[in-house]
């Protein structure tokens, strides 16, 4: 009887060790010739310049509820003061007023806003800001 048990464990273990094998050498022979020398897939973020991709820049249109001249950032509001983001203006950022050349200065508490921004850290930096006052 034990045996009989021992000789039915091998010929189990044979056939797992046969499926196992069989699997990895057809798994093998089905990929892509890139993946099975080991290389990353094509779509896999492997480089910092791709990373930057997956921060795209953002766009929020609404209404300027806080222009702080002492931080120089703005809250752009929308869905009645609810939702909004906090942007930071650099001297680099674009800023229009009604289809003008504006600074800083010029932006007003109230005023309808388009702002185009991008992340840098855990800041969102304002890149473009188009107002229209009235």
């Amino acid at each position: 009887m034990t045996r009989f048990i021992a000789a039915r464990r091998t010929a189990r273990v044979g056939a797992v060790t046969l499926m196992i094998s069989t699997t990895v050498v057809a798994g093998s022979a089905l990929a892509p010739p890139a993946l099975a020398q080991g290389q990353p897939h094509p779509l896999q973020p492997s480089s910092p310049r791709i990373d930057r991709l997956v921060r795209a820049p953002g766009v929020i249109e609404g209404t300027l509820t806080r222009v702080d001249g002492r931080t120089e950032s703005v809250d752009v509001s929308i869905f009645l003061g609810l939702l909004g983001k906090t942007l930071e203006v650099v001297p680099g950022t674009l800023i229009q007023v009604n289809g003008r050349e504006g600074r800083f200065a010029d932006l007003q508490e109230g005023a309808k806003v388009k702002a185009f921004y991008e992340e840098r850290g855990a800041k969102l930096v304002a890149t473009r800001l188009e107002v229209s006052t009235g």
